[in-house]
């Protein structure tokens, strides 16, 4: 048996490692390591007040730093049975959003783009005046700009808090800077995209066998909700997450793994628009898509349009409401424990909490996107490189299978028992 190894991953977030062991020159199995140092966060919080939590666990990424604060605030929210204005929800919705556009930008034209145009990197692209590459580093500034103006920064948002926000965006902001470039981005997305939709752009592939999972709706595209949804018809209260994930640690890997029996799931782009109706629709108005894993580049585009519509209504929503429209709740810190669920760019994210008579932190839970993808990453290598006969071919295939993931790494390593 020989191995040969894919280290360190590249133009990924976070650290990590592909195994490949080979027997007779071909495929016998795959593992993908997750390096990254363990993070230890659901440790740290413990006894910790609950309203000093949603500022810590948002450092878990600085991508994905919205959704955490967010999701950590539902969490808490539901522990201490509170309800929200719906003013602060429509605020916390834009903020996440444009978290999802600045993750998906930065996916598809910092780190697949130079794959399609055969570079090793977009400062590369850059450097030889690629237009679209560009392009979607204005894309990209376009959603740390709604982050900025809805959570106060575009990284560790400081406007969301347990009940609700602190602040209202301003009117000029929304009216002046976010609106018009909403709506010039909705035209130049089309014209921009058109490379992650290519058949010849990305190598042959399987269909992906993974359960589809999903938090928000059967019908609409929705990025919350109190439901999980699978792709074979099952809906799981996001209260029993934890028997449905089944999330246990493996050896080689600082990330555990998540496992629909034999099968593995699968989280993401793809699967949110599989598993609405809403969703269905924007891919079947796409026609055909790249096979396999790569499709899900192409349902990030798809989710990219959806998301720059979706911000214009909420900002109409925000200007329209009355200027003394309550933005939070009142917090009385006690016990209970609460779950909560919201579809981060690279797939479902879970917070949960249980706290004591005084608020404080007694147990954290948090299952993330790639924790939740990583078992798919070595099932899709398998499945796509088995009959690969070119040695030398297999480290760049097997970097871009795992590319088309997404993944977070440094996202999902969290708590190391001693």
């Amino acid at each position: 048996m020989k191995t040969v190894s894919v280290h360190p991953l590249t133009r990924v977030e976070g650290h990590g490692r592909v195994d490949l062991m080979l027997r007779d020159g071909s495929l016998a199995d795959a593992r993908v390591a997750i390096m990254e140092s363990p993070r230890l966060f659901e440790g740290l919080v413990r006894g910790r007040d609950c309203r000093e939590v949603p500022a810590l666990v948002c450092r878990i990424c600085a991508i994905c730093s919205s959704v955490h604060r967010v999701v950590s605030c539902q969490a808490m929210e539901k522990a201490l049975e509170m309800e929200i204005p719906p003013l602060a929800a429509t605020i916390r919705e834009l903020l996440v959003l444009g978290g999802h556009i600045e993750s998906h930008a930065l996916h598809l034209f910092c780190l697949v783009l130079p794959d399609i145009e055969g570079e090793a990197s977009i400062l590369d692209l850059l450097r030889g005046g690629n237009d679209i590459a560009r392009q979607g580093l204005d894309l990209k500034k376009l959603g740390n700009s709604i982050q900025e103006i809805a959570g106060g920064r575009a990284i560790h948002p400081v406007n969301v808090e347990i009940g609700g926000v602190l602040v209202r965006p301003e009117r000029a902001d929304l009216e002046r800077l976010l609106l018009p470039q909403l709506e010039e981005w909705q035209k130049r997305l089309e014209t921009i995209q058109e490379d992650f939709f290519r058949l010849d752009a990305f190598p042959s592939a399987e269909p992906v066998r993974a359960t589809r999972i999903a938090v928000g709706s059967r019908e609409e595209l929705s990025l919350t909700g109190e439901n999980l949804f699978l792709s074979d018809g099952r809906k799981v209260a996001v209260e029993d997450y934890r028997e449905l994930l089944a999330e246990k640690p493996v050896a080689y890997s600082n990330a555990r793994h998540c496992r629909d029996g034999s099968k593995p799931f699968l989280a993401g782009a793809l699967s949110r628009l599989e598993l609405s109706r809403e969703g269905r629709s924007l891919l079947s108005g796409a026609g055909k898509l790249p096979a396999g894993i790569h499709a899900n580049n192409a349902a990030q585009c798809l989710e990219l349009s959806w998301a720059l519509k979706r911000c214009t209504a909420l900002i109409e929503e925000i200007l329209n409401a009355d200027e003394g429209e309550s933005l939070q709740a009142r917090v009385v810190p006690g016990a209970g424990s609460g779950t909560a669920a919201i579809e981060a760019p690279r797939g479902l994210l879970v917070h949960r909490y249980v706290l004591d008579d005084l608020g404080r932190v007694v147990q954290a839970d948090v299952i993330t996107p790639t924790a939740i993808n990583q078992a798919g990453m070595e099932d899709q290598i398998r499945t796509d490189l088995k009959e690969e006969a070119d040695e030398k071919a297999l480290p760049g295939k097997a970097e871009r299978i795992i590319r088309a993931f997404d993944p977070c790494i440094s996202c999902s390593v969290h708590l190391l028992e001693v």
